[in-house]
Parts: structure tokens; C-alpha cells; sequence
């Protein structure tokens, strides 16, 4: 048997031998995170006391060289602050202006979901059938008043995305449904084309425009042409009459083509915008806010009018604020992985979540199940509505919207069922000592508003935990608060992995926290 062969390695024993480059010698002991103004100061004093100890000691502040190391230091500081600036806004989990965040979402076909008016059944009735039919204008407006006490508008419409027919009641019937939308169509804007490619035209609003509609008119010589909207003009045609909507943070910005990606306007030619403002939660109505009768004259030969009864039987559905930039940069990067393909539990969660219907409202959270049957995988897909206060059970309609949307992006082999999610209301119950020089209304009242935000339906979803610690937490941080015993909940309230149990303590994977009643007591220390 031949002799094994033994190999040795010689092991480096100093960083440049593993391929580490280090700095040069006299910047190692540099600390580049200390680029702070009283920082650069004190660096620069231990400097000149470390290297010039007999040339320089007169310290104080109209020296001459004390005001160049402030003048320094405050530049240095404003440099590191702004490459800090420029390296966070350069990643979207660190960037934190909405420019930034907007552009980052761009690069993967998304954006931040604009607000979203609030929408509502509305019964068009009379007292008695008309042998003749009457019509009621498209845009009858009602003029209402927000929970923010503001002025609310809503305008109803024979149905969703029909803005110009009539709502129609015919001979011998007594009433119709109307479609209702919370929101009004503010007066055109208009512009006479300069010509020339890529041009854009830019419209401000002290309302928030709404994402849809958004026409665009082109009017030459008295004839209009309605243009076609598109996600991305530079996919057109030369000869595609198309534009792009770009959101801003107080308007929208109207894009159009250079010839080559889509068509230019020509110079002249009067350029027409129409679009809607409102959208938010303030949108939200309850029932019979909408209750007043109107004379209208039927066709004839009916002459006299008759008098025409609008009420909203049931609560508003929708109506959403404009998303967050930390919800966007958490929802974004997960919808768009999905690839508008629903394969495993978490993309049917985050499609769902999605998804809004125009007469059943939205869905405000989701989450999904993927059991594997003999034949075929069985999902289930949990989810709460959007509400006119919160988080509601959706309605037959909505699921059965949601089930036909998820069929068309599922894998063949996968049924689709769509299920109630669950509401779990914690109460609070604590006691809160103040500060003896605190205003106690004012303690009151942050403590109200820090758990009333903690809680916000934003924070939870369905199946999260909720750890006792980050209660204690919020309310400790409010100013004026030196104490604080909770005595319910009395633990961390902690997945049980089921679905949701009325008996048990934890929360069920098909369950949203939510608040519950607030039993809070004040003492002075």
C-alpha cells in the first residue's frame, strides 16, 4: 500500500493575507459615525490639545480659530446629514419621502393606493306608479355632513362607471336602486396644446382627486375625442391616442406621447381634463343619512311633477384614506412578487387583500389557508370588509366578487372558498399614575389617543399577537405618565394556531385584534 501523502497549509495570520484591504494607517482610527456638529467639535479640540498643546490654548469663543472649527463642524455636520439622507432615501425600507418611495415602487410596476370614495345603494322612489317614466339627471347630488363636521357630497349614477345615462323609473313601477358615490366632478380643466412631444400638464386640488374617472378630451375644430388611459405611454403606438395619470402629492400629472410611444397632442388643439375629488374614510355614511324628496317632472304627457324620495337603506361600503408610505412599502414588494398569480397561501392572502368591489365595498384584511384534499387543493380565505367604523364581516356579495376574482389568477387544481373572518375586542383596564406637575386633561387625553392609535386597525392583522409589553409601553410614553398597572388583558395574547375560538384566551389564525371597551383610571402621584 503506497504511502498517503500528507499536505500542509500555512493558515494567514494577518488581515492582508486574507484578502481584507484595509484603510491607510491614518484614517483607522477615524470614527465615521460621529459626524455629529458637538462631535466634529470635540474631535477637532482633542486634535489641537493631542498635537499642538504649546501653539494653541486660548479657547475662547471669538478666538479666531475657535470660529473656524464651529464654522467646520457645522459644515461637516450638514455633509453627513445629507449623504445620511441621500444613502436611506436610495433604499425603499429606509426612505421616508413620499417621492422616494414613489419612485422605488415604479421600478416594480407599483404605487401608493390613492383614498377611495365611499359607496352606497340609494332607493329612487314615489309615492305611487306613473303611467309615464321619469328620469333623474346623472350626478344628483346630496350635500351631507362629514364625521369631521366638514361639508360631504355625494352624487348618485344609474350604475358604477355609467356617468351620463339618467336613472330611469319605468311606467308602472314605483322605484329603482341607484349606484351612490361619495365625491363630486370639479369643473374641467382646460389647456390650448403648445405642441410637441412628451407634454405634460399638471392639475392641483385643494380636494384629493380621485383615481377614477380620469378623462382626458382632445377637442379640434368642435370635434372631441375622448383618449384612452394607459399604466405606461411608452408602450404605445405612434399613433395611440392614449395618456398616463401620475400622482402627486396635491394633484395629478396628465402625460402624453412624442409620436413615437404614443401620440402628441396637436398645437391648438384644446386639451380637456374631467375628474372627481373626495375619497377617505370621512366619507363613510350610515343608514338614512340620505333621506329627502325632490319634485321632478316625468315624460310627458305627465305634466306636473311629482315628488321623488331618496333614502340610503343601509351603511355606506369603502371609502379609504390614502395609503400610508409604510403600509406601501410593505404591501408593494409582496403584491408584486405575487406576479398576479395566486399559488400559495400568502399570495391568495395578499390578492385578496386587494381586491375592492365597486357596489359590495373592499376587503380590509385577509389571510389564507391551502389544504390539500384527494383531487384538488382546498383554499380557504378568511376575510373582514371595510366598514362605515371599522372592520365588519363581508357581505355576500363581496365574497362572491372575491371568489370570481381569485378563480381567474388561481392554479387549475385549486378551489377557492372565501370565509368570515373574526373580530377579537380587547379590553383595557388600568390604572395610570400622572405626574404631580402634569396637566391631568391633557395626560387624559394622550393616553386616549396613543392606545386609540396602537389599536388602529393598520397595526393588526389577522392572527397577529398582541404582547402586553408594547401596551405598557405606548401608554409609558406619553408625557406626564409615571405609572401604569394593567390589569386587563392580564398576558400576551399568543396564536392558538386554529381558527378563531370564542373560549379561548389567544388569538385564532382567522382573527383580528381590535379595541374593546377602555376602563382607564387616573391618580397624581
Amino acid at each position: 500500500m503506497a504511502d498517503m501523502q500528507e499536505t500542509f497549509f500555512d493558515l494567514p495570520n494577518t488581515p492582508e493575507a486574507f484578502g481584507v484591504k484595509l484603510p491607510e494607517a491614518s484614517l483607522r482610527r477615524i470614527n465615521f459615525s460621529a459626524l455629529e456638529f458637538n462631535n466634529l467639535i470635540r474631535a477637532c479640540v482633542e486634535y489641537i490639545r493631542t498635537y499642538y498643546p504649546d501653539q494653541f490654548n486660548d479657547w475662547v469663543e471669538n478666538n479666531g480659530i475657535v470660529m473656524l472649527m464651529d464654522l467646520v463642524a457645522y459644515v461637516g455636520s450638514i455633509i453627513s446629514e445629507r449623504a445620511d439622507v441621500l444613502v436611506e432615501e436610495s433604499f425603499l425600507p429606509t426612505s421616508f419621502t413620499e417621492e422616494a418611495v414613489a419612485n422605488h415602487l415604479s421600478l416594480i410596476n407599483e404605487a401608493i393606493n390613492p383614498a377611495t370614495p365611499a359607496t352606497v345603494d340609494v332607493e329612487v322612489s314615489v309615492t305611487s306608479a306613473l303611467p309615464t317614466s321619469l328620469n333623474v339627471p346623472a350626478g344628483t347630488t346630496f350635500n351631507l355632513t362629514g364625521p369631521d363636521e366638514q361639508a360631504l357630497t355625494y352624487e348618485i349614477y344609474r350604475a358604477p362607471d355609467n356617468w351620463t345615462d339618467s336613472i330611469q323609473i319605468l311606467p308602472g313601477k314605483r322605484g329603482i336602486v341607484a349606484f351612490g358615490i361619495e365625491g363630486r366632478f370639479e369643473t374641467p380643466y382646460e389647456v390650448v396644446s403648445s405642441g410637441g412631444p412628451n407634454q405634460e400638464i399638471t392639475i392641483t386640488s385643494d380636494g384629493n382627486i380621485l383615481d377614477s374617472p380620469i378623462f382626458v378630451d382632445i377637442i379640434t375644430n368642435n370635434v372631441t375625442t375622448r383618449w384612452n388611459r394607459v399604466d405606461v405611454v411608452e408602450r404605445s403606438g405612434p399613433e395611440d391616442e392614449v395618456y398616463e395619470v401620475v400622482r402627486l402629492e396635491n394633484g395629478i400629472k396628465i402625460k402624453f406621447g412624442d409620436d413615437i410611444a404614443g401620440k402628441a397632442p396637436l398645437s391648438g388643439e384644446t386639451i380637456r381634463t374631467t375628474y372627481r375629488v373626495g375619497g377617505g374614510i370621512r366619507g363613510r355614511i350610515g343608514s338614512n343619512r340620505i333621506n329627502e324628496s325632490r319634485p321632478i317632472n316625468p315624460e310627458p304627457p305627465a305634466s306636473a311633477a311629482v315628488e321623488v324620495t331618496f333614502r340610503n337603506t343601509n351603511p355606506s361600503s369603502g371609502g379609504e384614506d390614502r395609503e400610508t408610505l409604510n403600509n406601501a412599502k410593505k404591501r408593494a414588494p409582496r403584491e408584486s412578487a405575487t406576479l398576479n398569480a395566486a399559488v400559495s397561501g400568502s399570495d391568495y392572502a395578499e390578492m385578496a387583500s386587494g381586491f375592492s368591489h365597486p357596489v359590495y365595498g373592499a376587503v380590509l384584511k385577509s389571510v389564507a389557508a391551502v389544504r390539500t384534499s384527494l383531487n384538488a387543493n382546498i383554499v380557504e380565505v378568511y376575510v373582514l370588509a371595510e366598514g362605515a367604523e371599522g372592520p365588519v364581516k363581508p357581505s355576500a356579495g363581496l365574497k362572491q366578487g372575491l371568489v370570481s376574482y381569485l378563480e381567474e389568477i388561481n392554479v387549475i387544481t385549486d378551489e377557492v372558498r372565501v370565509m368570515d373572518g373574526e373580530i377579537k375586542r380587547i379590553d383595557i383596564n388600568a390604572n395610570i399614575v400622572m405626574s404631580r406637575n402634569s396637566d391631568a386633561s391633557v395626560v387624559k387625553n394622550n393616553v386616549e389617543d396613543a392606545i386609540d392609535n396602537f389599536f388602529d386597525v393598520a397595526n393588526f392583522e389577522l392572527g397577529e399577537e398582541l404582547y402586553l409589553s408594547d401596551v405598557y409601553n405606548v401608554i409609558q410614553q406619553v408625557d406626564g405618565v409615571k405609572f401604569v398597572t394593567i390589569f386587563s388583558p392580564t398576558d400576551d395574547i399568543l396564536k392558538t394556531n386554529q381558527l378563531a375560538d370564542p373560549a379561548a384566551f389567544g388569538v385564532g389564525e382567522n382573527e383580528l385584534i381590535v379595541l374593546g371597551e377602555k376602563q382607564l383610571r387616573f391618580y397624581f402621584e
